[in-house]
Order: C-alpha cells, then structure tokens, then sequence
C-alpha cells in the first residue's frame, strides 16, 4: 500500500496535469484556476493496536474543467499508484462519464489506509509542504487541507490568489511576498519595508538527454529557467548591512509541479552533497555546506536543497545582521514538443525527470550552471549597489545632522533654538539630534520602498507586454 502523503500529492499531480491541458486547449499561457478540497479523517483501528484507520476525501470545491472519464481515470491512477485500493464516487448521476453542459466536472476521490500515528503526522506534514509549494508558483489554485484524528480538527487553507507575483511562462506566476521563503523573525529587530523579493531571470537553456533516458521515448526538449532572489530586499536596509548566509534551491517540472516530495525522514539534501554543483561559491568568497535541518514545523516552503555558510574568506564588515540574508534560485524545468502535449505524456515526463533528474542534470552540468550563475550574479549585483548605497546614504545623512546641529546649537537666537526643539518635540539638543536622524532615515526608507513597488510594477508590465 502506497503512503498517504503519496497517493494525495500523486493524485493531486495528476489533477493538475489533467487541469492544465484542458486549460490549454482554450488558453495556452492562462493560470489555472479552481479549488480542492483534501480531508483525512482518522479512528483508532479496531482490528491493529497502535493504528489509524484512516479515510482520505480528495474533491473539487466546485468542478475540474474538461470533465473526466471515469474508468479512464481510475485505470490511470492505479498505473501511478499500483499498491492504491480506492474507492472512487462521482456527484454526478452518470458513471461512465460525468460531465454537466458547462463542460465542467464535479469531483470527488475516496480512498481508505491504516497508519501509525506518527507516520500520519509526518504524512501530514509532506502534503502541507506540497500544497504550499504548489501555491507559490499557481497562485490562483486554492487548496483547503483538514486531518481530522479522532474527533480533533485541524484545518488550514493554502492559497494566494491575491498576492503579488512575477508572471513567468506556461502559465507559472512565481508568488514574490518573501514570508512564504522566510520568516519574520530572521531578521531580528530588523524592520522590513519592503516585503517581496525581486528575481532575477536567467536565459533559458536546453537540457541534454542521456542516451539510457533518451531511449525511454522522451519526444521533445526539456528547457531549464533559472529566477534568482535575495530575501529580503536588498533595496531597503535598517541601520544594519546583511550578509548571505544561507541559500535555497526550490525544484519546479512541468505545469509547475514540484520535481520532489520531501520527506524529513530522507532529507533530499544527501541529493546534491555537492555544494558547488549550481553556483561557484568561491567566486562571492563563499563557503556553503548542505542543511540537512529542515524544519516541516514551520509555516514555510521548505527548499528542495537548503545550504549555508560555513565561513566566509576575504575582508567581513563588521556592522552586519548576524541572520544574513538567503539567496532563493528556482528551478524551472519545461518540456516543450511540436505537438500539443498530452496528459499522460506529460506525466510521462514529470516521471522521468523526477527519476532521472540528477543523471539529466550531471549531463548538462555546464549549461546549467551558466545559466544559473548570470542570474545569481545579478541578484548579487543588486546587493553590492545597496550596500554601496546604504553606505553612502549614512555618510550623507550623519553630513546632513551634523550641519543642521551645528546651525541650531550656534545660534545666537534663542527662539530659534525653541522652535527646532519644539518642532521635533525635544527635550534637549541631544534627543533634537536623534529625532531628526531618525527623521531622515524613515524619509530615506520610504523613498527606498517607493522603488521596489515601482521596479515590480515596471517588471509585472514587461512581463504582459
């Protein structure tokens, strides 16, 4: 018998794909839209100590476009999942094919295992973790997910239909609120008045084939584009210089499914122990290792391969957050052919790369990491001019202070002195000197932000023109 939190996220994959070529039939490019409903209802078992019966829904809050075939459709899943004993019902009368006049499908999937408890935790976990990373890159597909163990109800909705993004290809819009990436608190007192992060694109490049993989009747090309990211914005400082200390690598295939499912009992880190595969870590005096701590607890998208800095070489400035920033690159890998792509083909591929995804990358080692190193290294470039910027912005400002301090504390003029110190509401010249720095650094900051929302926009219409 399959795992729960395999058969959920495979049937889920498979949905999609089936959403996605139906979508594409109408419009090639358009986000898919809709919302799924994923339920897990689990009761001691009567028959096995220290087990779960545990009863999963897989349903569509309103219908899947394209309508599907039902013993097509069963046949298909048991090919993906050949241990999965299901169950399925339809909300439509018909059974052969339940389609309504709108050409839209009612939907709903029951299927039936026992788990241990824990294993159902940490199922629970992998499915919360896929949802989350589907979102990121759909965001206009809606998942609500509840286990239910026992009688206790936990719920939570994944979505983010209303978030900014960077529309990319293929109909893949990458979410750019960089809570879904990191968290808050990472980041100490450190006030965030910009909250996106701003890829960079890197140019598309064709992957090459081993000759064992080829001959599996792959019928077209796979196309790897690179987005890189510092999180947070490098554009908007605190009085503080960030460094890089960590970087995460997010896997995306076809349709913009995840390549992997991550378990945190086979952390897929051990994958890539080489740390220098994608990026030449030197060429930033940079020394990363793997992290293998990844945390399913936390309200993130847990990165396909996670590194950080083990130290660094060269000069260090001083005056830094000791969090640092992350480095985020996604990986989108697409699949391209002369004929409109079928959903079983396009399964097929996902498969493939999925199974043979480090022997595909190992042979296309230099275009891929010539790709990925132009994106990184203009992502790397914005930081070097913030931080020069930052610089000069203190320098000015402390210029700035320093002169309007010595106008107001060298005049002869006692009045004067009363309105500076009463228009900033100051006690004495020492907190008059604080509040009007404070003054310029939140003027400075706002016009900072005032930027990254006008540089998205720019980009968001770049993207539509």
């Amino acid at each position: 018998m399959e795992g729960t939190a395999v058969a959920v996220c495979e049937i889920l994959k498979y949905l999609i794909i089936h959403w996605r070529c139906e979508t594409a039939r109408i419009s090639k490019g358009a986000l898919l839209e809709g919302e799924l409903v994923i339920s897990i209802e689990a009761l001691n078992s009567k028959h096995q100590a220290n087990t779960l019966h545990c009863v999963t829904t897989i349903a569509s809050a309103g219908s899947i476009f394209g309508g599907l075939v039902l013993k097509k459709f069963l046949k298909e899943i048991q090919s993906i999942l050949p241990g999965l004993s299901a169950e399925l019902s339809w909300t439509s009368e018909e059974t052969s094919y339940s389609q309504d006049v709108s050409g839209v499908t009612p939907f709903q999937m029951i299927f039936e295992a026992h788990e241990k408890p824990r294993t159902l935790m940490t199922d629970s976990l992998v499915i919360k973790n896929f949802l989350h990373k589907v979102i990121t890159v759909l965001p206009k597909i809606r998942f609500n997910f509840s286990v239910k163990v026992n009688g206790i109800l936990s719920m939570e909705i994944f979505g983010a239909e209303n978030e900014p993004t960077l529309n990319l290809s293929n109909g893949i819009a990458l979410v750019v609120n960089h809570q879904h990436y990191v968290s808050t608190p990472k980041f100490g007192t450190t006030e965030l008045l910009c909250s996106r992060i701003h890829p960079v694109l890197g140019h598309p490049v064709m992957l090459f084939i081993p000759d064992d993989v080829a001959k599996m009747g792959l019928l077209g090309e796979l196309i790897l584009t690179p987005a890189a990211a510092l999180c947070p914005c490098p554009n908007v400082f605190s009085n503080q210089l960030n460094r890089i200390s960590s970087a995460s690598i997010f896997l995306y295939g076809p349709s913009g499914l995840p390549l992997i499912l991550l378990n945190p009992e086979q952390p897929t880190s051990t994958t890539f122990k080489d740390t220098s595969y994608f990026i030449n870590w030197k060429k930033y005096h940079l020394c990363m290792v793997p992290n293998l701590d990844l945390n399913f607890d936390r309200d993130l998208v847990l990165p396909d391969v996670s590194y950080q800095v083990e130290s660094s070489e060269g000069d260090q400035t001083q005056n830094m957050d000791p969090q640092g920033q992350t480095l985020l690159l996604f990986l989108f890998v697409d699949f391209h052919s002369g004929f409109p792509v079928q959903k079983m083909e396009l399964w097929g591929v996902h498969t493939l790369l999925t199974t043979h995804l480090s022997a595909i990358l190992t042979e296309s080692h230099s275009v891929v990491q010539d790709s990925i190193q132009v994106a990184v290294d203009q992502a790397l470039e914005q930081h070097h001019q913030a931080v020069k910027a930052h610089q000069k912005l203190q320098a000015s400002l402390s210029v700035a202070v320093n002169s309007i301090m010595s106008i107001m504390t060298g005049s002869t003029s006692s009045s004067f002195r009363k309105t500076c110190l009463q228009t900033l509401q100051a006690a004495d010249t020492q907190e008059f000197g604080t509040k009007l720095h404070k003054s310029f650094h939140e003027i400075t900051q706002n016009r900072f932000l005032h930027h990254c929302s006008r540089e998205v926009k720019q980009r968001k219409a770049m993207q539509s023109s």
